[in-house]
């Protein structure tokens, strides 16, 4: 994804842990709570927040629509909110990545990125086709349910010690790391991804290719 020039967000230490979120903590599993993913809530939320009692500033997060209608139709809902559509909607891997990038089709998704005016990312997605992995994940969890929740740290080896106490696992050996940013994908207990983001200064892509191959990939072969 192209260079975006977001904005580096800044965390408050003195965040009250009881501020509206997002995100509802349900016996380990994360949930949307409906109420605060609104076009009104999220493009004046500071995307500062806590999960599982770690005050985090978040990079991103995944909102799973049942198909590409659904996920446009909402998406067009932030328009007169200022917020902007910075990647898609298309077709992932193969009309975003210009690379060879070996996905299987059963991990392809219909994908989008909106970026709001604090300089956080709503990452929109769908399944491609009937039966798909993105469509399983959905009959199994319920579109309530947060596919991943991306965490801004500065440096994720240090990151990954604290989440492991966490009982989160590293689906792969080492961070993924091809340039543009230093991402690890780990799984909580409940099967959800929690991502570890670190940017490069000056760069604000919003995903590495490789990366995201990356993910889909482990995600895959780590599955439940």
């Amino acid at each position: 994804m192209k260079n975006l020039n977001l904005p580096t967000l800044k965390l408050d230490n003195n965040l009250d842990s009881h501020l509206d979120s997002p995100f509802i903590e349900n016996n380990g599993l994360l949930e949307f709570n409906p109420k605060f993913i609104t076009p009104e809530f999220l493009t004046t939320w500071t995307f500062e927040t806590k999960l599982y009692g770690e005050l985090v500033s978040i990079d991103h997060f995944v909102i799973t629509f049942p198909n590409r209608t659904a996920l446009e139709n909402y998406a067009e809902s932030f328009r007169p909110f200022g917020a902007k559509t910075v990647e898609g909607p298309d077709l992932f891997p193969i009309n975003f990545c210009s690379e060879n990038i070996n996905v299987p089709s059963d991990l392809w998704l219909h994908l989008m990125t909106l970026l709001m005016p604090a300089g956080g990312l709503v990452v929109l997605d769908a399944p491609h086709a009937a039966g798909d992995q993105k469509n399983r994940f959905q009959q199994e969890r319920g579109l309530a349910a947060v596919h991943h929740v991306a965490i801004r740290v500065e440096n994720v080896q240090n990151a990954a010690t604290i989440w492991q106490n966490t009982d989160c696992k590293p689906l792969s050996d080492k961070p993924l790391n091809y340039g543009s940013l230093t991402q690890w994908f780990l799984k909580n207990p409940a099967g959800q991804i929690i991502e570890l983001i670190e940017r490069r200064p000056g760069n604000n892509a919003t995903f590495d290719c490789k990366n995201i191959a990356g993910l889909r990939l482990s995600e895959y072969q780590n599955k439940k």
